[in-house]
């Protein structure tokens, strides 16, 4: 065996672990297993308050409201987390649909508000936690689901 083909096989070793490390560390980066997707829409919620019915918007993946969500994510239901984060949490957000550093950062404040783990990515934990923007006609009240 050659020096340049020991070198080639440890460099071709060094690549495949990498790779395979890489590959460890991107799924443990992953949603938990209970997330059906990332949250691409919204489906509405009925909550009761003194006789009155309040809807609220909940980020989903389809209808399904297990999903998740981090920076990146764009559409429907980052809008929906954004306006409850204002309204519910005191933020000022632009609600833009837009998941970014702001989205990001006061979702890691609600998140330590609320005493769970805060690092700044919705899902089922969070979504469970969270208080939710319930409106009927112009009045609002926040609640857990």
């Amino acid at each position: 065996m050659t020096v340049t083909h020991t070198y080639r096989r440890a460099a071709a070793g060094i690549l495949a672990g990498v790779g395979l490390l890489s590959g460890l560390a991107f799924a443990a980066a992953q949603p938990a297993s209970a997330a059906d997707g990332w949250c691409n829409t919204h489906v509405a919620r009925t909550k009761t308050f003194s006789g009155s019915v309040y809807t609220a918007y909940i980020p989903s993946y389809n209808t399904s409201t297990n999903c998740y969500m981090a920076i990146g994510a764009q559409g429907p239901a980052v809008a929906a987390l954004q306006r409850s984060l204002d309204v519910c949490y005191g933020e000022s957000l632009v609600i833009d649909g837009q998941f970014g550093d702001r989205t990001r950062a006061a979702l890691v404040r609600a998140q330590r508000t609320e005493g769970i783990g805060d690092d700044g990515e919705y899902g089922t934990q969070t979504r469970d936690h969270l208080k939710w923007e319930y409106t009927r006609g112009g009045a609002w009240k926040c609640a857990r689901l």
